[in-house]
């Protein structure tokens, strides 16, 4: 079925979405209401890309600044540019710094504050042949952190150092990688490319704000709010908070159940040993006693024979001492060496329990997120997706007709063909139809590889176990 038929459908069906799954996907606030032609008086941008993507040199370029180092941390920089505030939030790497979640989601936080009450545009800052992998972790990083609502507000901004033309780039995204192409198609094409080796002239600066300023006229909500990411992330936190105070209450009492079971075992297994030191004690005693009264004796006795038995009894005597105190001293260690063992498991189980009941903790508090989240953005969800199929068959709908008056002026001039002029008109019309039949085409793949993620994205959720009733 094609897909004008299907949108068609769908429009005519008033089909109820909000009893489908819902997706994960941070709302936005919207900015101010604009004229879809009009750009904003002050621009707010924040830059994005890995510790070699040329950020910093991106943000020289626009705001006609010159600086060195790449920043530890984000940090807001503004100039005038074109008669207006721009405002440009650069930020460390976050893609693959090796930094850690506290620290980067402290920074995501003060890029969010700095760029408050939102920014216009995402740079999403990288060179045009980014190494392997780089696509991949960009785009799971920006939706971890900002949610699928992002890319609304995303424009790649491909830094090289050499000559390379933009039909040289649309090349090598067809001959590029598999995520580069995806990456691209998250930001609906929207591209730039940047020489950030030589200053450019105020024109190739000038068509980077035009792309970003058709890319806000288009959007229904005109800035990524900035609020709302806040407010996500108060919810977070108070979830976790709660989630963490309920599982501290919970460790505690199997803190002490264990700490008791510890102690029962400890005495279970010691208990034995304490008895064999004591008898050990016992027979020393006994020997010690036996020991004094054959040494009495000796002193007494003053027949040669029989001090000879006494002093052979007495050396036999002490001679099982030294044994038994030989013992005793094996009995204590072993003892000691249990003890130390028991102590030092009970220490790992403990040390076990604690890492398993965090990560529940922080497992449950993720579900419980979610559930929090997902009812509150499927409304928004069923706007953004009829809004998307009624905006993108406008356009098909525009392009069929264009392609249908074109036709009928092919035709007219084919049958008057023979006449220069005309005849350089036809080609340039022919060139013209083809070329709104790939637009054509890119739209329609464009709406069908929407589909395939929606349906990826709740399949996903479905297979996540995550309810929302």
């Amino acid at each position: 079925m094609k897909y004008m038929e299907m949108i068609q459908i769908f429009l005519a069906s008033g089909e109820d979405w909000s009893a489908q799954e819902p997706l994960d996907f941070r709302r936005e606030s919207p900015g101010p209401a604009l004229p879809v032609s009009a750009a904003v008086s002050e621009l707010r941008l924040v830059l994005l890309g890995g510790s070699t993507s040329g950020k910093r040199a991106a943000g020289d370029l626009i705001l006609g600044t010159d600086t060195s180092t790449e920043t530890q941390h984000s940090e807001k920089r503004q100039e005038e540019v074109a008669g207006r505030r721009v405002t440009v939030v650069d930020t460390p790497d976050w893609f693959c710094s090796g930094l850690s979640e506290k620290d980067m989601r402290q920074d995501v936080g003060r890029c969010v504050r700095l760029s408050a009450p939102g920014p216009h545009a995402f740079l999403l800052v990288m060179p045009m042949k980014p190494s392997e992998g780089e696509e991949k972790r960009m785009r799971k990083k920006m939706e971890d952190i900002f949610r699928e609502g992002c890319w609304g507000h995303t424009l790649i901004l491909f830094t090289h150092t050499g000559r390379l033309s933009e039909k040289r780039v649309e090349e090598l995204l067809q001959t590029g990688s598999k995520e580069l192409r995806q990456l691209v198609e998250k930001c609906e094409n929207r591209y730039h490319l940047l020489n950030i080796k030589d200053r450019p002239d105020d024109t190739e600066i000038t068509q980077l704000l035009e792309k970003i300023d058709k890319m806000v006229s288009g959007n229904r909500k005109k800035f990524y709010s900035s609020e709302t990411y806040e407010d996500a992330e108060r919810q977070r936190t108070d979830i976790e908070r709660r989630i963490e105070k309920e599982w501290r209450v919970l460790m505690e009492r199997k803190e002490k159940e264990m700490k008791s079971e510890h102690e029962k075992e400890m005495e279970r297994s010691l208990n034995k040993m304490k008895g064999e030191i004591q008898e050990k004690e016992l027979k020393i005693s006994e020997l010690e006693g036996r020991i004094t009264q054959l040494e009495k004796e000796l002193r007494k006795e003053k027949e040669e024979e029989k001090r000879k038995e006494l002093e052979r009894q007495l050396e036999e005597e002490r001679e099982k001492m030294r044994v038994a105190e030989m013992e005793k001293e094996r009995l204590k260690d072993e003892f000691e060496r249990q003890k130390s063992e028991i102590e030092k498991k009970h220490i790992e189980e403990m040390e076990e329990m604690t890492e398993r009941y965090e990560r529940d903790a922080r497992d449950e508090a993720q579900r419980i997120l979610m559930k929090v989240i997902l009812p509150e953005v499927q409304e928004e969800f069923n706007i953004l997706k009829k809004d998307f199929i009624r905006q993108k068959g406008r356009e098909i709908e525009n392009l069929h007709q264009d392609i249908r008056v074109k036709g009928m002026i092919i035709n007219d001039l084919k049958q008057s063909r023979g006449v220069g002029e005309k005849s350089t008109e036809l080609e340039k019309l022919l060139l013209e139809q083809r070329e709104l039949e790939r637009e054509n085409g890119r739209m329609e793949d464009m709406l069908y590889e929407k589909d395939r993620e929606i349906e990826r994205m709740r399949l996903k959720l479905k297979e996540s176990g995550i309810s929302t009733t």
